[in-house]
């Protein structure tokens, strides 16, 4: 066993010494080997361990080599790197579903469009059950569409105080103007028909 490691010793060492040249085996008439960069002398067995290699293959050798190691350090470098990072955070391990392509938000967005499509409902209950479905909308697709605000109330009064007239309209005190048809008629401007009696005006 001692021969056999020592021979390996010199194995590597021819070779390590002599990169760039060929090996040779030369074993005598006794059965003993020597490795030597030289041919073997005369009467001994000859045998070409290493060939020599070319100067573009040991550089070859040299850039495989030093790409090699180059991998192994950046994978090395990654992952030290990776274990040095902070935790993701549920909404960076994975992207979300926008609020507009969810379930819930095509479903208020058909019952808005149902909502709008009925002809039958008064103003009041149409104006209601529309903010509604609004309403659920925007919770769904988290859109900020405002609601329908209610119409300003006309206040129109029965028996309106005619201040004074001319000879084609006559005034109330609220500035409305009456269209003055005879002594005792006036209408006003939403139609209505307004007359005179007992020195009081009165619409219908």
């Amino acid at each position: 066993m001692r021969t056999s490691t020592l021979m390996g010793i010199a194995i590597c060492a021819v070779m390590i010494s002599t990169a760039q040249a060929q090996v040779h085996r030369c074993t005598n008439a006794a059965g003993q080997s020597i490795y030597t960069d030289a041919p073997c002398a005369e009467g001994q067995t000859s045998k070409l361990v290493e060939r020599q290699k070319s100067a573009a293959e040991i550089a070859q050798e040299r850039a495989n080599a030093d790409a090699a190691t180059d991998r192994k350090y950046r994978a090395q470098a990654a992952e030290r790197a990776q274990q040095d990072a902070p935790p993701s955070s549920p909404s960076q391990a994975g992207t979300q579903t926008p609020l507009a392509a969810t379930p819930a938000c095509k479903s208020a967005q058909k019952e808005m469009e149902f909502v709008s499509s009925i002809r039958t409902l008064s103003p009041d209950e149409k104006r209601m059950r529309t903010n509604a479905a609004i309403t659920n909308v925007n919770a769904a697709c988290g859109t900020n569409t405002p609601l329908m605000q209610e119409p300003p109330k006309v206040i129109v009064k029965a028996n309106p105080v005619i201040t004074h007239c001319d000879s084609g309209f006559c005034y109330d005190d609220a500035g409305a103007v009456y269209k003055k048809t005879n002594a005792d008629s006036i209408t006003a401007g939403d139609g209505r028909i307004c007359t005179k009696s007992a020195g009081i005006w009165r619409c219908s």
